[in-house]
């Protein structure tokens, strides 16, 4: 199993095990935390940031993307709302590609216009020099609480990652309904999409049975089963 499929399934692990023994401050929120959110709002909430994400990554290079550390986005994990105790949902996306050569500024300057045409307002900022140097785009609101587009010119690697609001709800009851399971297993990321890429449609429900987009390995099946 490769280094990077070992920290997915790691990272999926823990945050699993945060949602099924309630560590984390999974639960329903009370009322401070308002009312929570229906299966159907928590879709639509994924949708936006899933679309959003697309672009942008679709913007920069029409080509796979990959789904870093497992974080398709459909995989809710537990938060804090706010200053209050209270307990909730987000969801988080992050794609990453290998732009080796290509202009760290022609890439952010794509990012830009992207997130512009989706209503994001976003900032530059190029920090660092030779190998350390790195090129960030952020943007606020929008398709998702926080979206950062990272480049790092020295290797080529490019990062997309968004993340919503900390939404009412309850991470456990959200990912019990995503995957059709009370109890997840260890494997649940191999349902996962591992690449996002010009045809993808984004999709929010994987049940037991239905297709398997990594081998037990962890190596991504080519080619992807159609998500949704």
């Amino acid at each position: 199993m490769t280094t990077t499929r070992r920290t997915t399934m790691t990272a999926l692990a823990v945050g699993l095990a945060l949602i099924m023994t309630g560590c984390g401050g999974t639960g329903t929120p009370g009322e401070s935390g308002g009312t929570p959110e229906s299966y159907e709002q928590a879709e639509a909430r994924f949708t936006t940031m899933a679309d959003g994400v697309h672009a942008v990554i679709m913007a920069i290079e029409p080509a796979d993307w990959a789904v870093v550390e497992g974080a398709y986005g459909a995989h809710p994990t537990s938060c804090q709302i706010g200053m209050s105790e209270e307990a909730g949902y987000k969801l988080s996306a992050v794609r990453g590609i290998e732009l080796p050569g290509r202009d760290a500024e022609g890439i952010a300057d794509a990012a830009a216009v992207a997130l512009r045409e989706l209503g994001v307002e976003p900032e530059i900022a190029d920090r660092g020099e030779g190998d350390a140097r790195e090129v960030t785009v952020t943007g606020i609101g929008g398709i998702a609480a926080r979206t950062v587009v990272t480049v790092r010119p020295a290797t080529g690697q490019v990062r997309v990652a968004a993340e919503t609001d900390c939404a009412p709800g309850s991470a456990h009851d959200l990912a019990t309904e995503v995957f059709a399971e009370e109890r997840l297993p260890a494997d649940v990321w191999r349902r996962l999409p591992a690449f996002d890429g010009p045809a993808s449609v984004p999709a929010f429900s994987f049940p037991a049975g239905g297709p398997l987009y990594y081998d037990e390995s962890g190596t991504p099946i080519q080619p992807q089963p159609p998500a949704g």
